[in-house]
């Protein structure tokens, strides 16, 4: 019977005049392009990463000295990790506090605020996984038995001890694809 309707949905796909690339991209659409400018730097955002920075400048108001969120970054090349989403436009970066420190007092508050707020409305935001304090947590996944998320190892290219290769001076937020 499976044989049957293989048969049949190579038939409509060739009747329909669509290629197996056709089918291939309704099953696994190619991601969002890096289509909108980009508010924090000269390169481009997706419209999901473009939703969140403008989400999260509604809720905690424009970055600058004094606001709770100091500085954002979204797109940048990344050359030293070809993983990164932020060439890709899928990433940004908020940081609480001052680039190069470990926060504390009001900034580290700060930072939990908003990551608190990512898992709230992740799945509004498009949220896949946001990076903090030392720790990854994933979109649907539940935290490990030590704490908020999982320990963050630096993925082979960042030093984990460091206070940006850790993520402790920002959080790291990358959205999905579609």
């Amino acid at each position: 019977m499976l044989a049957l309707l293989g048969v049949a949905a190579v038939w409509w796909v060739a009747e329909q005049g669509l290629t197996a690339r056709d089918l291939w991209e309704v099953v696994d659409p190619p991601p969002e392009p890096c289509s909108e400018d980009d508010p924090t730097s000269s390169g481009c955002l997706t419209p999901t990463a473009l939703r969140l920075h403008d989400a999260a400048v509604a809720r905690f108001g424009e970055p600058g000295q004094g606001a709770p969120v100091r500085s954002i970054t979204c797109w940048s090349e990344h050359a030293w990790n070809p993983s990164s989403d932020h060439p890709e436009g899928r990433a940004c970066d908020f940081f609480p506090g001052p680039s190069g420190e470990f926060p504390a007092g009001e900034d580290l508050a700060t930072g939990w605020a908003i990551a608190q707020w990512l898992r709230e409305d992740a799945a509004e935001l498009d949220v896949r996984y946001v990076i903090w304090q030392g720790r990854i947590w994933y979109h649907g996944s539940s935290d490990g038995s030590d704490g908020w998320g999982r320990p963050y190892g630096g993925g082979g290219v960042y030093d984990p001890q460091d206070a940006t290769g850790g993520h402790f001076d920002h959080l790291h937020v990358s959205v999905g694809r579609s």
